[in-house]
This record gives C-alpha cells, sequence and structure tokens, in this order.
C-alpha cells in the first residue's frame, strides 16, 4: 500500500485529484461574474462621503419613496412638437403604469400632471419631448431584468421613448464589461496557444499550458468572487479582467521558463521524471521571489481606503494560486510526456537577443551621451505628461445604447446637466415649511441659480425654476396699492359727500340731510374697517422689509426702513383721526336722526351739526392726504430691489399650489429639503469639479447667520459621486506609487545586495510608463478624437506590466548579485544575456495587447496602448541606464577617491 501511493506521489496524481477537486468545487460555488460586476463592481464610497449621507436622508425621506432610485421615462417626438394624439397616447401609457405599480415596484410617478407646479421640469421648451419620473423600490429585484421589462411597458406608438438614469447607464457600462471579459478569456487563452506554440514550436506544450492557466483562472476567480460575495471584501467591475490578464502573464512567462528548463533538461539526456523534478527546482527560486514579490506588493493595496484599490489586493490570491500551480499543474504532463512534452519541435539554434547587446554597448560606449540621450529622447513625453482622466460611465458605453441615447435626449432638449442633476439635501433641526426657513430657502436657490456653470435651480419655494411671483412682497405690494387706491377713492367721495351735505344743510332738509348722514355713517364704518386691514397691511410689509435688512444688509434697505417707520407713525395718526371721524360722523348721524324726529325741537342744533361736519370733513382731507402720501412711497418701494424679497402668508401656506410643491420637495416630517441643481455641462466634463467645489462653498455661504445654520447638507448625484470618486483616486494615486515604489526597492535591492543600482532600474521603469501613458493618449487622441483617458484604464494596464517589470528587474537583481567578474566585465554579458527572455516577454505583451484590443472596448484599448508603448520604451532605455549608470559607478568613484564607499 505505501509502495502504491509513493507511486501515486512520484507521478504527481496527487496533485491532479488535488486540482480536480478544486476545480468542482470552485465551479459549482462560484458566483455568478456578470451578477458580481452588476451589484458590487461600483466604486464602494466611503460612509462619509457626501452621496453616501445623501442617500440615508433620502432613505429616511418617508412619503413612501424612502429606499428608492429615480429613472426618467422620456417620450420624444423626433419631427416637432408634441400632438394632441401623442399627448393622449402619453397619459395612456402613464395610466398603463400606474396600473402595474406594484407589479413593477413603482412607488412613485411624477409627471406634469400631478406636479403642475414644476411643468417646465417635465415638458421641453420646444414641445417634443415629456418626461415621467419613476421611484422604484431598491429591493424589487435584478434592476437590469426590471429596466427591460419598464422599456416594454413604456413603448408609445409614433414617438421615440427611452428609460435612461445614471445607474441604467452605469449598469450599462457593467454589462459591457462583463460581455468583453467573457471574450478576452475566450480570445485570451486561444491566443495563449499561439505563444507557447511559436516559442517551442510545439502542439502538445501550448495545449498543456493553456489547460494549467484555465485551472488557475477557474480556482482563482472562484475564490475572489466567493469572498466577496460571503464577505465585505471590495470588489471591482474589473477584477475578473484583471484576474485573466494576470494569469495570462504570470503563466505564461512561467511555463516559459519552466519548459525551457525542462526542454534542456531532456536535450541533456535525462529522463521525463528527473527531467522534471530538476526543471522545477531550476525555476524554483525565481518562480518563488517573482510570486512573492507580487503578492506583498498586491496585498498592500489592502491598507487603502478606496475600494477599487483595496479591490486589488485580492490579486495576491491569484498570484500564490498561479505560483502553486506552476509547480504542480504543468509538471504533471510534463513526466507523462517526456521528450514528446514539444513534439514536434524543430531543433533550433539560440541566437543572442542583438537589440540589447547594440544598446548595452552604446550605454557603455558613451555613458554620459547615452543618458542625455534617453533624457532626450523619452524625457519630454514623461515631463509632458498631463493626469486627463475621466470618469464618466457614459463614454464605456455604446451610443445607441438606449440608457445612453435617452440621456442625450434630454440634455438636446432640457440642457446638458438635465440628466445628471446635483440634489442638495439640507436637513433642519425644525420644520421647514415656515416663512422664516422658506425665506432662507428662496435666497439660496436665487443665489445658486446666478452661479456660473449651473443651468437651473428647482426648490421648494421655486419648484418651477422660476420665482413663483405670488410669493414676493413686490406683488403683494401692488395688491396693496391697490386697495389703497380703493381706500383713497372712497375717502374723497365720502369727503364730497360731506361738502355737499354741509353746504345743503338747512332746517327745511334736516329730515333728508339725517337720511344722507346715515348713509354717510355707514360708509364712515366702512371706511373705518378699511383703513384697519390697509394699516395691517403696511405692518405686514415694515416686517417684510426688516426681513430684506437683516437679509441683505444693503443701506437702501435701511433707508427704506426708517422711511416705514415714518410711515407706521403717519399710519397711528390717521388711523385715530379716522377713530375721531367715526366717531364725529357717528355723532353726525346720531344728530341727523333727532333732528329728524324732533325738526321743531332741535333746530338750534343744526349749526352745531354744520360745524361737526366741518370737522368732519377737515379730518378727512388730512387723512386723504395720508394716504396719497403711503400710496406713493408704497409705489416706490415695489419697484425697488427691497421689494423683491420672498414672504408667503398664512392664506399661502395652505393654498394647493404650495402644498403640492412641499410634498415633493420635504420629508415625511418636513425637516428635510431638497435643491435640484441642474449644471450647463453634462457629467462628463472636466468644469464640474470646480463648479461643484463653488456650490458648496456658496451653500455654505448662504446659510451662516440664518434659522438654517446648523442644518446638515449633503450633495448627490452623478457629478457628485463622480468628484467623489475623482477625488479618492487622486488622494490615493501617489501613495500608491510611493507604496510599489518602496516595496520595490526593498526587494530589489535585498535580492541585488545594492543600494544605487535598484535606483537606477526603478527610475527607468518609472521614465517608461510615464512616457508610455503619455504616447498612449496621444495615440488615442489621434484613433477616436478623445483626449482623455478613462480613469480605469491605468489601473488595467498596471497588472501586466507589474508583472513583466518586476520579473525582468528581479532577473537582472539575481544576476547582479551572483556575478563573478567585476562590474564593468559583467555589465555587457549580463545585460544581454537576459535578451533572449525579453524577447519573449515582448512577445508575450503584445499578444496580450492584441486580445485588449480586439475586445473593442475604449478602456481596454487605452490599457493596451498603455502596456504597448511602456513595455517597449522600458525594454530599450533599461540596458543603456543599467550599463552606462553601471559603469559611472565605478569610474567616477576611481577619478574622487571620497565616492568610491557609494559604488555599490
Amino acid at each position: 500500500m505505501k509502495e502504491r501511493i509513493r507511486q501515486l506521489h512520484n507521478h504527481r496524481i496527487f496533485s491532479l485529484l488535488f486540482w480536480l477537486i478544486a476545480i468542482f468545487v470552485a465551479i459549482v460555488m462560484m458566483p455568478n461574474t456578470s451578477d458580481m460586476i452588476q451589484t458590487k463592481g461600483q466604486p464602494q464610497l466611503a460612509n462619509n462621503s457626501q452621496p453616501m449621507v445623501a442617500r440615508s436622508m433620502q432613505n429616511t425621506w418617508g412619503r413612501n419613496i424612502s429606499g428608492t432610485y429615480n429613472v426618467s421615462a422620456v417620450f420624444n417626438n423626433p419631427n416637432g412638437k408634441l400632438t394632441q394624439a401623442q399627448q393622449s397616447s402619453i397619459d395612456k401609457t402613464v395610466s398603463r403604469l400606474t396600473e402595474k405599480q406594484k407589479t413593477y415596484g413603482i412607488r412613485s410617478i411624477q409627471t406634469m400632471v400631478t406636479n403642475p407646479a414644476a411643468k417646465s421640469q417635465f415638458y421641453s421648451k420646444d414641445g417634443s419631448t415629456e418626461t415621467v419620473q419613476l421611484a422604484i423600490d431598491q429591493n424589487q429585484g435584478n434592476s437590469r431584468v426590471l429596466a427591460k421589462q419598464l422599456r416594454t411597458q413604456i413603448r408609445t406608438a409614433g414617438l421615440s421613448t427611452y428609460l435612461t438614469s445614471p445607474d441604467l447607464v452605469n449598469d450599462a457600462a457593467n454589462e459591457n464589461i462583463s460581455h468583453v471579459t467573457t471574450f478576452a478569456a475566450i480570445l485570451g487563452f486561444v491566443l495563449s496557444l499561439l505563444i507557447i506554440g511559436v516559442i517551442f514550436k510545439s502542439l502538445i506544450a501550448p495545449l498543456i499550458s493553456t489547460l494549467s492557466m484555465l485551472m488557475m483562472y477557474v480556482v482563482s476567480l472562484g475564490l475572489i468572487n466567493n469572498l466577496a460575495d460571503r464577505t465585505s471584501f471590495p470588489y471591482s467591475e474589473y477584477l475578473p479582467l484583471l484576474t485573466l490578464l494576470l494569469t495570462l502573464v504570470l503563466g505564461t512567462l512561467g511555463h516559459y521558463y519552466l519548459f525551457n528548463a525542462f526542454k534542456q533538461n531532456v536535450a541533456d539526456g535525462q529522463d521525463a521524471a528527473a527531467a522534471t523534478t530538476h526543471s522545477v527546482h531550476a525555476v524554483r527560486n525565481f518562480l518563488l521571489i517573482l510570486g512573492g514579490t507580487l503578492t506583498v506588493l498586491f496585498a498592500s493595496f489592502y491598507a487603502f481606503g478606496f475600494s477599487t484599490i483595496r479591490a486589488l489586493s485580492a490579486l495576491a490570491i491569484v498570484t500564490i494560486v498561479i505560483t502553486i500551480g506552476l509547480y504542480t499543474i504543468a509538471p504533471i504532463f510534463m513526466q507523462l510526456s517526456g521528450e514528446r512534452f514539444f513534439w514536434p519541435a524543430v531543433e533550433s539554434t539560440s541566437r543572442p537577443h542583438r537589440f540589447w547587446n547594440w544598446m548595452a554597448r552604446f550605454g557603455l560606449w558613451q555613458p554620459f551621451i547615452a543618458i542625455i540621450a534617453v533624457l532626450y529622447v523619452v524625457g519630454p513625453f514623461a515631463i509632458l505628461y498631463r493626469d486627463n482622466l475621466n470618469f464618466s460611465a457614459a463614454k464605456t458605453v455604446a451610443p445607441n445604447n438606449e440608457a445612453v441615447a435617452g440621456m442625450r435626449v434630454l440634455n438636446a432638449h432640457f440642457g446638458a446637466g438635465k440628466a445628471t442633476p446635483v440634489t442638495v439635501y439640507i436637513r433642519s433641526n425644525n420644520r421647514v415649511d415656515n416663512e422664516k426657513a422658506l425665506l432662507q430657502i428662496d435666497n439660496l436657490t436665487t443665489k445658486l441659480r446666478s452661479m456660473p456653470g449651473v443651468s437651473g435651480v428647482t426648490s421648494l419655494t421655486q419648484p418651477n425654476g422660476q420665482p413663483m411671483h405670488e410669493y414676493y412682497v413686490n406683488t403683494q405690494l401692488n395688491q396693496m396699492n391697490m386697495s389703497l387706491k380703493g381706500a383713497t377713492d372712497q375717502l374723497s367721495q365720502l369727503q364730497s359727500d360731506l361738502k355737499g351735505n354741509r353746504s345743503d344743510l338747512s332746517q327745511v332738509k334736516l329730515s333728508d340731510t339725517a337720511d344722507q348722514l346715515d348713509k354717510l355713517v355707514s360708509k364712515a364704518n366702512r371706511l373705518s374697517d378699511d383703513t384697519g386691514t390697509v394699516r395691517s397691511q403696511v405692518s405686514q410689509v415694515a416686517g417684510r422689509a426688516s426681513v430684506s435688512q437683516s437679509s441683505s444688509a444693503s443701506k437702501r434697505v435701511r433707508n427704506y426702513q426708517r422711511l416705514l417707520n415714518l410711515v407706521s407713525s403717519q399710519l397711528q395718526t390717521v388711523a385715530s383721526n379716522m377713530r375721531v371721524l367715526n366717531d364725529e360722523a357717528t355723532s353726525a348721524g346720531n344728530d341727523g336722526q333727532a333732528v329728524q324726529s324732533k325738526v321743531s325741537d332741535y333746530s338750534s342744533q343744526v349749526s352745531s351739526v354744520r360745524s361737526s361736519l366741518k370737522k368732519t370733513t377737515t379730518s378727512l382731507n388730512g387723512l386723504i392726504k395720508s394716504y396719497n402720501n403711503i400710496y406713493s412711497y408704497l409705489s416706490a418701494l415695489q419697484t425697488s430691489d427691497a421689494a423683491k424679497v420672498y414672504y408667503i402668508t398664512p392664506e399661502q401656506l395652505t393654498s394647493m399650489q404650495f402644498q403640492q410643491s412641499l410634498m415633493t420637495n420635504t420629508s415625511q416630517d418636513y425637516k428635510t429639503t431638497q435643491l435640484q441643481v441642474y449644471l450647463k455641462d453634462s457629467a462628463a466634463s472636466h468644469n464640474n469639479a470646480a463648479t461643484l467645489k463653488h456650490l458648496q462653498s456658496e451653500v455654505n455661504t448662504q446659510l451662516q447667520g440664518t434659522s438654517l445654520r446648523h442644518a446638515k447638507i449633503a450633495y448627490t448625484g452623478q457629478p457628485v459621486v463622480q468628484n467623489t470618486v475623482e477625488h479618492s483616486v487622486r488622494a490615493n494615486l501617489g501613495w500608491l506609487m510611493l507604496t510599489i515604489g518602496v516595496l520595490s526597492f526593498l526587494i530589489i535591492a535585498m535580492i541585488s545586495g545594492s543600494v544605487l543600482q535598484p535606483i537606477y532600474w526603478l527610475a527607468s521603469l518609472a521614465l517608461a510608463v510615464m512616457g508610455g501613458v503619455q504616447l498612449a493618449q496621444m495615440t488615442n487622441h489621434f484613433m477616436s478624437g478623445d483626449p482623455s483617458f478613462n480613469w480605469q484604464a491605468p489601473m488595467i494596464a498596471f497588472v501586466p506590466l507589474l508583472v513583466v517589470s518586476a520579473s525582468l528587474l528581479i532577473q537582472l537583481a539575481i544576476s547582479y548579485r551572483f556575478k563573478e567578474t567585476s562590474m564593468t566585465d559583467w555589465l555587457l554579458p549580463g545585460i544581454s544575456s537576459l535578451g533572449q527572455n525579453i524577447r519573449h516577454q515582448l512577445f508575450t505583451v503584445i499578444i496580450i495587447c492584441l486580445v485588449l484590443f480586439s475586445a473593442n472596448f475604449a478602456p481596454l484599448t487605452q490599457a493596451g496602448l498603455i502596456i504597448l508603448f511602456a513595455t517597449v520604451i522600458f525594454d530599450i532605455i533599461l540596458p543603456i541606464i543599467t550599463t552606462s549608470v553601471g559603469k559611472l559607478t565605478v569610474t567616477l568613484p576611481s577619478k574622487r577617491p571620497h565616492l568610491k564607499r557609494h559604488a555599490k
């Protein structure tokens, strides 16, 4: 039994069983990669970031729309304005959606009919496009499937219909990534046959290599997907693709070194078992160092807070799996096949890599000239590098995608920022449905609308994006002036009647005069009531002007306040005169009635009545003059800036129009409100970063010193999300490069036993990468017309570049450490000996780039350009820099003895 187990072990059968079990478990338990990309692929923002704080506010909004996401149904007539028949068809479609709200998890449907105060937000100015806003439950199910069902439901005869939102565009981008990952996997494994097949001129070796890498890829992907699905480990939409690239590059290079050693051992006459064992031992140290280096570098990414960078730490697992696979999978078939492993290989003589030999000789010939030549040719590209990254997912989606097409229609008919507004949430400690808070919200709305880069703002006080005139003091002053004018006309008529009655007063006409006095008493009473109303209205104006004074703090408004105080005191005098007038008119009426009943007994009082009427007429003259002064002042105040102040009366607060805006723009507890800010540029514009920064500054400034100064503010929307991601990337990118550089330096320094040489090698790599990125941007701009790069393209390119450069630098460090000659004697043969390996590495890189180019996906094309240019530049300048600097580290100290201690 022991002998049989030993034989199974010697034939590596246990390794084969282990991998077969691992493959079976990985396939059975692997979560669907497409679903993982859809649900977990987007960058996970920090809980204290603005979009996440805003989401928490939205989730507690109430009104049956908490925990929802919005999508827009767009109805467009490409031939002009919507006709009456088309409008009826849209109404029928909306009715059909309303009937099926529960089926599709629609919590709310907003249209220009249900929200007439904001009609311009649903109906374009040219009349050709109408939108319907749907709030959908986040727990309804697969959003991709639901979107397809809703697209079927909104189809309307005679119209172009679209279902769009930033979430749907992001999902379309994720779907593209899933498709290109599958395509790249198929094409990558097919072309990997070509790499090994061409190098070894064999049919069996590439099949074994590809089968081995396929097993590594499936197991690695299964581990990563399960880790992210069952724990809180971060996930990236490009993580499956990066796993593929790492498997192809590292697996191909590892198999090349393994097969090359096996081929030499077989050629030396060793049997299959011995040749396999010696081949594994020959590459063991190099693969362990390379795998360990990559594992440490990838694992260090877990220290970063940004989820997309942190997710790359999962590649450390992939590196471990590949390293184990290189030792255990291919050797099984190598030992079984023996020399037939390379059938039908044709012996060919190996030739030195002449190009690297030439470059090394050039560096040794004139070190200073060689360094200057490298800096002259490559330096400008590196120095002129511009960080021109684009963070919009829409640029990675085909233009004919419905979500992207709908966004373009919205932007064309409503404005460039219509499809991706910025939502500002304001959470107050108190309710905001009062005149004091509404004034501050309206002032903020007006201020934000006047900002550069902002095309419009909707809010609780301006739901249609424009001020509602009936809620402003100047409009209310106009109504008051009309009332005041009416009261003044009544006073003038009363004055005329009193004059006539006084002149016609006689004992003979006392009875008629008494009747007329009764009428005058009634007029006087009504006038007294009008006077009270006007006095109240003017007092309110004075109060509103006080609010204006505190909010604008302008000298002109303070002048108006002093005038209003004067008018208020005049009104008090007028009111007092009116009371006297009322008493006298009443007295006059009573006197007239008494005269009517007892004319003969009270004829002597006629003169007293006449005197009373004269006094009343005098009071009326003063009152009319005061009213005219008030009317003139208020008319001037109405046309001034001081009257452009928001003020909503208690009656207007309860109106249907305002209640509709209240239901739409405030939370259920009336303590949270929202402002929709529409930018002039689309979400993909680089100008939005400055606009958003200005926006946040303006909001904080406007609310300082107001009743909302302690309110909690949060911002969300696609421009804010992209700006948050951009800020996270730029904040972590420098530290990421520093971490990679320091760790790489420490590892290579320990391997090589040198301090200066690794610095020069890594500087060459940095120069090549920066120059390669700039050349890739220029090429991409020339090919596609787009000067920007997708922000994930450099990260995609980073993985193959790191594997290839680490492999080359580790080989160089090992050769340097174990050199048996002096530095100057080692440089040329040591560098030239790596040329053959570099040739095959470059061939592998070109094939990988072909895989990326064939996907016809912008981020992969851009990543392929970076990989290709950076690798070619690095392969050219590394032998030049290494030999020239290596020679200088020996020759310069010999000329200056005090530099000898720095030679190594």
